[in-house]
């Protein structure tokens, strides 16, 4: 179990209307993230993930039948942090509101996004050796 605490926000978003599962992905990772990099980086945001659901892996879901109903986003965005008030200042930061904000018209569908802010711990984790390398 973790020892430290770490607090997450988690997006879940619908992908703007007409844009497919693969431009979708292309877009976040060769245009949006690159975007949002330095500011999350600048803000000390530990962790910063994108996991879209493809239609493809939709018959594993149903397969397992773990839930009687598919989540009905295509997305999730969680940023991790040692504290909220990074978050809020790397929200503020007016060069963020000019440049990475706006950008989010170019993918998602943002009247139906949602947003979570919890504590995370971690039950399984990657070890990693002194030089950073993982062990397991």
């Amino acid at each position: 179990m973790s020892t430290t605490t770490e607090i997450v926000i988690t997006i879940t978003g619908i992908r703007k209307p007409g844009l497919d599962e693969s431009s979708f992905h292309e877009y976040l990772s060769t245009t949006h993230a690159p975007l949002a990099l330095p500011f999350l980086l600048k803000y000390g945001i530990r962790e910063y993930n994108l996991i879209d659901q493809y239609s493809a892996l939709v018959p594993f879901a149903e397969e397992m039948q773990m839930s009687k109903k598919l989540a009905d986003y295509d997305y999730i965005v969680q940023f991790v942090m040692d504290d909220v008030a990074q978050f809020k200042t790397l929200w503020d930061d007016e060069e963020f509101r000019k440049t990475v904000k706006p950008d989010h018209v170019n993918f998602a569908d943002e009247t139906r996004s949602g947003i979570s802010i919890g504590y995370r711990t971690k039950f399984i984790a990657p070890e990693t050796d002194w030089l950073g390398r993982l062990k397991n």
